[in-house]
């Protein structure tokens, strides 16, 4: 069982897929937020986390559950789940609020248009993010003998396959093999110059080793 669980670890056996590397792309862009950053410090998690303290409140977690792939080369599409889970300590009304800006907050970062420039030069193939915007400020987090006030996001993403296709590569892997480095053999090549005098006697040679 540890033998396969380390196999399992390794991080050249599998390559992250196009969901998941957009949520950890996306966790890291919130937190290069300094509002976003003050206020939820390093518990931004790109997981759906399920052990926070109390102490370790409010936190941001952000995953998928569920997608669903179009066609074989057309598209993935799903949603980012982000829950905010607010301090039990709180007054009501005060939960209330602080939910509200944050969810405000949020839904105004997805409608950045240099946000999402950016997300798209970070995740091969973004073709939607937060399209739809869907927000529930009803839920409960719940505790080993308690609960917190928490409000769920779900904003749609949609990717090109293609394009993650195409980014296979950029790891010498393919779409048929896609389990191992296969291209690095072929991505670079190395030869030698050799300049001769006119009597055919070796002057100088020079070796040359370039990426293709």
């Amino acid at each position: 069982m540890n033998g396969r669980i380390e196999e399992l670890e390794q991080p050249t056996s599998f390559l992250s897929g196009p969901a998941e590397f957009l949520i950890a792309k996306l966790a890291e862009y919130i937190a290069d937020v300094p509002q976003f950053l003050a206020v939820f410090g390093p518990r931004i998690d790109p997981y759906l986390r399920m052990d926070y303290s109390m102490r370790e409140l409010p936190a941001l977690r952000i995953y998928n559950t569920t997608q669903v792939k179009q066609a074989e080369t057309w598209y993935l599409e799903g949603d980012v789940v982000m829950d905010v889970i607010m301090p039990p300590q709180l007054r009501r009304e005060m939960s209330q609020q602080y939910s509200d800006t944050i969810c405000a907050a949020l839904m105004q970062q997805f409608r950045r248009p240099s946000f999402f420039a950016s997300m798209c030069s970070e995740v091969p193939g973004l073709n939607e993010l937060g399209k739809t915007f869907d927000i529930d400020k009803t839920l409960m987090f719940k505790f080993q003998g308690g609960e917190a006030p928490s409000s769920q996001i779900r904003a749609n993403f949609r990717l090109l396959l293609t394009a993650w296709d195409d980014f296979l590569t950029s790891d010498d892997r393919t779409v048929d093999d896609p389990f191992d480095a296969t291209l690095g053999d072929l991505s670079r090549i190395t030869s030698t110059v050799e300049g001769l005098l006119d009597d055919g006697t070796l002057e100088v040679s020079v070796e040359s080793d370039q990426s293709v």
